[in-house]
């Protein structure tokens, strides 16, 4: 009874460990698809709508930039929003830039999508770090998670089950 518990507990802590692998992965592949079909989009002039700088003591990665933006493609208008986390923003600086920009009320240059025009990015920005670190994450976790699987599905119906029921 409790070697047959075991070996279900093994095979159902497994499975979150797949989609939390999985999870990491589609997220990290997204950032790289985005980033090289970025190449190829259309730039268009953006005005700055707003601009949040977001600060605190209990934030352990640093300051988060959020902002706004709004851009005519074709005869449509469309919104997008742009937010970075410390390190990840593409300049030291960016929350002061995007603050000027809207002060003075200039125009920043957006990449468009021209397939999907309500997608675009203001800056494109692959942060290293973060993308190898949901790619490994990613990938230790569905490698973990698969080997638990597979070992508790053994380990349940294999030779090893049938020995124990004779």
């Amino acid at each position: 009874m409790f070697s047959t518990l075991r070996k279900l507990i093994l095979l159902l802590l497994g499975i979150p460990f797949v989609i939390l692998g999985t999870r990491f992965l589609l997220d990290a592949g997204q950032s790289y698809l985005t980033f090289r079909a970025a190449e190829a989009w259309t730039p268009q002039s953006a005005r700055v709508i707003a601009v949040e700088h977001l600060s605190g003591p209990d934030q352990a990665l640093g300051n988060q930039t959020v902002a706004r933006y709004a851009y005519e493609f074709g005869e449509r208008s469309h919104e997008g929003q742009f937010s970075c986390i410390g390190d990840e923003c593409p300049q030291p600086d960016l929350h002061e830039t995007l603050r000027a920009a809207q002060a003075e009320n200039r125009t920043v240059t957006v990449l468009v999508d021209p397939d999907r025009p309500e997608r675009s990015v203001l800056y494109r920005h692959l942060h290293l770090p973060l993308f190898l670190l949901k790619a490994g994450a990613g990938l230790f976790c569905f490698a973990t998670g698969c080997v638990a699987v597979i070992f508790g599905v053994y380990l349940l119906s294999g030779q090893g089950a049938r020995k124990e029921d004779a």
